[in-house]
């Protein structure tokens, strides 16, 4: 069976799952390949670039998969979401390479969307985040002391991020690129877990299976409970032997997770395999391909990005931009490209909250995304082109600058800034 169905953009309908265009992708103003359809902005949109384009045949409605099924014959030849269409799975979304691996959850193509603006949202987050860490900080103490694992006060923990993601994903999100991260393994924690459920809600699954993928990210780095502090906090790259010491930490936290009670399988995935690879270079089985489970290539994916875009003694720190990039140029080499594409959606290109430079040498705060144009956002400018901090600020909408005389855009993002780039803390500013 075809996995995708030819349609008219004239028989497009929300909820349908664009795989592929009758032209080129980078003609047009979608960034990602690949893309819900979750309003009629983007269906216009689609008329204005395309004739026709290829949707999933999962997320097609009962009464197109009729008629176009009849056409062949003929030729012989919580949620606030969006009304849900056919179910549509893991299998469907990753094509053939995940359905050989026999991976299976129930899903279906559920859209989430957005409940709360970001304002709304960003005010209630902090407090969030506050009683997140502050259990973490218990549970993980109780842990060294005792050698035990609660998992129920870390599942009551996971309810209220996932609460907060699937009202407005944005907002979470921004937090956690804002704050300072004075303790890593906490806050790495509470940051994977975050986009975990971001990315759980981007692909459709069912609210059981965010939480269960939000408690799994909570937990991938356990195992570094039992680790030596002296290794943990060593201000500069490990050596050989520190090395293999680390890497133990996956096994001292299905260790952990062994003793504990009701724990289920997916997350025991997510901390087994968290840092195997897709191309078979990870560790610590070098197992690759699809005999990596699915949440376990998910993990992989949201902990590489978090620990790229963290300050850490011994690595750089990317911008969310950059680090996209990166997982972006690891696509079908360290993690799976269908994952990456769909988490770099996810996230968006320039995310709000984020710091960019634009082409006029302008930094400011990205405060919109803009869904389609995903490369020109909103945007509040604070310093001018020499870096000087406005007495006023303004807020640019690229999407609606003007061009030039010769038809070319006047302002762009030159590129993303990793936070705190020349002094400015975001969580000093108003983000609407």
């Amino acid at each position: 069976m075809e996995l995708t169905k030819k349609l008219r953009v004239d028989q497009l309908e929300i909820g349908m799952y664009v795989a592929q265009l009758d032209r080129p992708w980078l003609e047009t103003p979608f960034l990602f390949q690949g893309f819900y359809i979750r309003d009629d902005g983007e269906i216009n949109e689609l008329q204005k670039h395309c004739r026709s384009v290829y949707v999933s045949q999962e997320s097609l409605p009962q009464s197109v998969t009729a008629v176009a099924h009849a056409s062949v014959q003929s030729s012989n030849g919580g949620e606030n979401v969006a009304p849900k269409k056919k179910r549509f799975s893991l299998r469907s979304l990753f094509k053939r390479r995940v359905s050989e691996s026999g991976d299976d959850f129930e899903q279906t193509n559920v859209i989430y969307a957005d409940s709360t603006t970001l304002k709304e949202e960003f005010h209630t987050v902090s407090e969030v985040q506050k009683q997140v860490i502050d259990t973490l900080q218990d549970v993980m103490q109780n842990l060294r002391n005792s050698r035990t694992l609660e998992i129920a006060p870390l599942e009551s923990a996971v309810t209220p991020i996932v609460d907060s993601v699937l009202r407005n994903s944005a907002a979470l999100a921004c937090l956690m690129r804002m704050q300072k991260k004075d303790d890593y393994l906490y806050q790495h924690s509470l940051a994977s877990t975050v986009w975990a459920a971001i990315l759980g809600r981007q692909i459709g699954l069912t609210r059981s299976d965010i939480d269960l993928l939000a408690l799994g990210a909570m937990l991938l780095d356990v195992g570094k409970t039992q680790i030596p502090i002296g290794i943990l906090t060593k201000p500069g790259a490990l050596d050989d032997k520190e090395q293999a010491i680390m890497r133990r930490h996956v096994q001292f936290g299905l260790d952990i997770l062994d003793k504990a009670s009701d724990v289920d399988s997916c997350v025991f995935d997510m901390v087994a395999h968290h840092h195997e690879r897709y191309n078979g270079t990870g560790y610590p089985n070098g197992i690759s391909g699809n005999d990596i489970p699915v949440f376990g290539r998910i993990a992989g994916i949201v902990d590489a990005y978090d620990a790229m875009i963290t300050l850490r003694p011994y690595a750089k720190l990317l911008s969310s931009y950059d680090a996209l990039r990166k997982l972006r140029m690891l696509a079908d080499v360290e993690f799976q490209a269908e994952i990456v594409d769909q988490f770099t959606k996810a996230i968006g290109a320039f995310p709000t909250g984020t710091l960019v430079e634009l082409n006029t040498g302008e930094v400011g705060i990205v405060t919109r995304q803009n869904r389609i144009r995903r490369l020109r956002p909103e945007v509040m400018i604070i310093k001018d082109a020499n870096k000087k901090t406005l007495d006023d600020f303004r807020i640019i909408d690229l999407n609606e600058e003007k061009v030039t005389d010769s038809g070319e855009q006047s302002l762009w993002i030159e590129c993303g800034l990793p936070p705190g780039m020349h002094g400015i803390d975001p969580t000093e500013f108003y983000i609407d």
